[in-house]
């Protein structure tokens, strides 16, 4: 076997066609292939099943995955304590985001900026994506680490660092008669139309289980996966918006009240748990931890 195949492999596995693997990889769709079939040769099993469409693993090529991936883990370790010497960080991280996530909370421009400046020699990648698939991606190889709302559905089996915790509130006009309140609850918000983030968001989720718990069905009147949308409904009269506190400060038009039976929203990194981690992906964790850090302390009481 050689580092080629092992490439080809997993990208082939993640992606589900030669020709995908090829263009995430830089090489011709028959390179791809080339390098699958001596692998298959050096086992002595088929890894795929060839479609006409996409490829599959077969039963040898599921067995043999995590082992390559851990491999590959490893000579990443190996090649890292090298550079370790010379006090120089190479590698790659793939990065995941939820849509949802504001500089208001997690300055992610700045982050990533700050870390390469740091960092030259790591090249990073940037995706979005919901909350659910996020963690998918993450479980599946495809991403290193990735931003995300934590909830018990995104962090199961995960390692965490929670970097911005804020209240969930209700939005709507001051006229509401549910202004005058200091806190509302879930039942008394199903009695208007609601407006939220799509499911697959960490704070759906969370809407989901706690009307789940209140023993309530509510009317989501309109989704949007962009907090500052969400706003600009509510400031339409189309519905009562609920969105992260840091949110309403894009509106002098409307009010913000706690919602009792919802837990704070947490945002933060997510990393598979294994033995081996990419000590690039481990160095950019600790400086979004460190960058964070530092936000809470500037900020105003």
């Amino acid at each position: 076997m050689d580092i080629h195949q092992l490439r080809c492999f997993i990208a082939v596995a993640e992606e589900g066609t030669f020709t995908a693997a090829g263009l995430r990889l830089h090489l011709a769709q028959s390179g791809v292939s080339a390098h699958i079939k001596a692998l298959e040769r050096e086992v002595g099993q088929r890894l795929f099943e060839r479609h006409p469409r996409a490829v599959k693993l077969t039963a040898a090529g599921e067995t043999l995955l995590p082992h390559v991936r851990a491999a590959m883990d490893a000579l990443t370790s190996g090649r890292a304590a090298i550079d370790g010497l010379t006090g120089l960080l190479h590698g790659r991280v793939a990065i995941g985001t939820i849509t949802s996530i504001s500089p208001r909370s997690i300055d992610l421009p700045q982050l990533l900026a700050s870390f390469h400046r740091m960092h030259p020699g790591v090249d990073l990648s940037l995706v979005e994506d919901s909350a659910s698939m996020l963690t998918q991606h993450i479980s599946d190889g495809r991403l290193d680490v990735a931003f995300t709302s934590l909830t018990e559905a995104t962090t199961h089996g995960m390692q965490v660092r929670e970097l911005h915790r804020e209240a969930v509130i209700a939005i709507l006009p001051p006229s509401s008669t549910l202004a005058r309140q200091s806190e509302v609850s879930l039942r008394e918000l199903t009695e208007h139309p609601l407006i939220a983030l799509p499911e697959g968001s960490g704070l759906r989720w969370q809407l989901d289980r706690g009307l789940e718990r209140a023993g309530v069905r509510a009317r989501i009147a309109f989704e949007a996966s962009d907090p500052d949308v969400l706003v600009a409904l509510v400031e339409q009269g189309l519905g009562v918006g609920l969105v992260p506190e840091s949110a309403l400060t894009q509106s002098d038009r409307l009010v913000g009240v706690r919602v009792d039976d919802l837990p704070p929203g947490r945002l933060g990194l997510i990393w598979r748990d294994r033995p081996t981690v990419n000590p690039a992906a481990q160095a950019f964790v600790e400086h979004a931890a460190t960058m964070s850090s530092n936000s809470r302390r500037r900020k105003p009481s």
